[in-house]
């Protein structure tokens, strides 16, 4: 990511009452209130801002979303960086109030107990219930923020993207260097690859005239809604620590954006 990408966010204020409540209304009506201290709050505000002082943040807040709390050791095999470069990213992640830390319960008689992180739940869960759309600010100068903070959030997801689709590599990697193995390549496409494989990536994409957009705009909203149903339900469920799976939503103006590019090539 680039320093012009890494600039400042504009903050997006959290709406809490005067208990620093944050209360999310769902679809259905059902109200959940969540109690946050001045840190969190400080952290949802700023939270896409500190999520890109470095590129490594991405793949240890990936990780740890995955695999719900692990160790200096695990997390700096998984990002293929030295333990004392993921201690300092940590600790700083830490301060910025991104993730939380507890000694571990178990551990070798003699030996210090390591650390083991987490993604502090109460912050995630905010995230993922604030609005993905507000309505933009009649006040000029608050416009002018608001645009800028969806410019910057763009190329965050932009970027979050690109790291995420690029873990596929080392497997279409792994899966090339079998072919001369048939019965290995085999195993790997019937594991990752195949339609019936529940662990395999899907991939497709539609194009729509504008008419059908709109119809399609209209059964995406119910998706969302029914998608929020799940994501409640899945955070109030005990058992659920590890999340294994990642949906990716995304619509692009195709026309408007190949539109803009050549006018942008000519100069206009």
């Amino acid at each position: 990511m680039s320093k012009k990408e890494h600039r400042e966010v504009v903050p997006d204020k959290l709406k809490v009452d005067k208990e620093q409540k944050f209360t999310i209304t769902l679809p259905n009506g059902e109200e959940i209130i969540i109690k946050l201290n001045d840190k969190e709050i400080e952290t949802i505000e700023n939270y896409f801002h500190l999520l890109g002082k470095h590129n490594i943040r991405f793949d240890i807040m990936n990780i740890l979303r995955v695999f719900d709390e692990l160790n200096i050791t695990q997390i700096s095999h998984m990002v293929e960086q030295s333990k004392s470069t993921v201690a300092r990213h940590l600790e700083n992640m830490e301060q910025d109030g991104l993730i939380i830390s507890r000694k571990a319960d178990k551990h070798q008689k003699g030996k210090i107990p390591p650390k083991l992180y987490q993604i502090n739940k109460k912050i995630l869960q905010v995230l993922e219930y604030r609005p993905i759309n507000p309505s933009p600010p009649v006040d000029p100068k608050k416009l002018v923020e608001f645009y800028k903070r969806k410019i910057d959030l763009t190329r965050v997801a932009i970027h979050s993207f690109n790291i995420l689709l690029d873990l596929l590599n080392p497997l279409l990697n792994s899966f090339e260097s079998q072919l001369d193995n048939i019965p290995n390549a085999t195993k790997i496409y019937d594991k990752f690859f195949s339609f019936d494989s529940k662990l395999g990536p899907f991939f497709g994409w539609t194009y729509f005239s504008e008419k059908y957009y709109n119809q399609f705009k209209k059964a995406q909203l119910d998706f969302i809604k029914k998608n929020i149903e799940l994501v409640t339900a899945q955070n109030n469920d005990p058992e659920v620590k590890e999340r294994e799976y990642i949906a990716f939503l995304s619509t692009l103006p195709l026309k408007a954006l190949y539109t803009f590019k050549k006018r942008k090539l000519r100069g206009k």
